[in-house]
């Protein structure tokens, strides 16, 4: 008796692969049930529509996990002793400084992994990107240019000009 081959090129597109180990798992399987190829296509449209279902199932769960985060986050903040009150001057400013480095300092791919997990509304990054503003702002430098080197020896550059 010859061995079926199935075809899975029906399955196959741009943007889905399909998991070559699982199909060397399956295809014994199906030919030990004797299945036919339109057989094993319906089972595989149903296999699909389930991962499609499990996949937006995890992903609806993540969007409630880090929902769930930035409140957990959002109390922390206002919990903490070392944060001004969020209704306050002084929070407006702190922010200030935050975002400035939050803006200045992260790539986009930080920036996208923050976005992400809602770490950026965490209280200790935000007081990460505070002190980062604060120091940034203290030492009068410009980090978003490239830095002028006017008429300046290397020696100057390394060690600084007396004034």
């Amino acid at each position: 008796m010859e061995e079926i081959n199935y075809n899975f090129s029906k399955f196959k597109s741009a943007n889905f692969e399909l998991d070559e180990e699982l199909l060397n798992k399956f295809q014994p399987i199906a030919r030990k049930l004797n299945l036919s190829q339109e057989s094993v296509e319906s089972l595989m449209e149903i296999a699909l529509e389930m991962s499609e279902k499990q996949r937006a199932m995890y992903e609806k769960d993540e969007s409630q996990k880090r929902e769930y985060d930035i409140k957990k986050y959002d109390k922390m903040f206002r919990d903490d002793s070392e944060l001004p009150d969020l209704n306050s001057q002084d929070a407006k400013e702190y922010m200030r400084y935050a975002n400035s480095a939050y803006s200045e300092f992260c790539t986009p791919k930080l920036k996208e992994f923050f976005e992400k997990t809602g770490l950026n509304y965490h209280p200790e990054i935000i007081k990460l990107f505070h002190k980062i503003g604060e120091l940034s702002s203290a030492d009068g430098v410009n980090y978003s240019g490239k830095p002028v080197l006017e008429d300046l020896t290397p020696a100057q550059i390394l060690y600084g000009t007396k004034e």
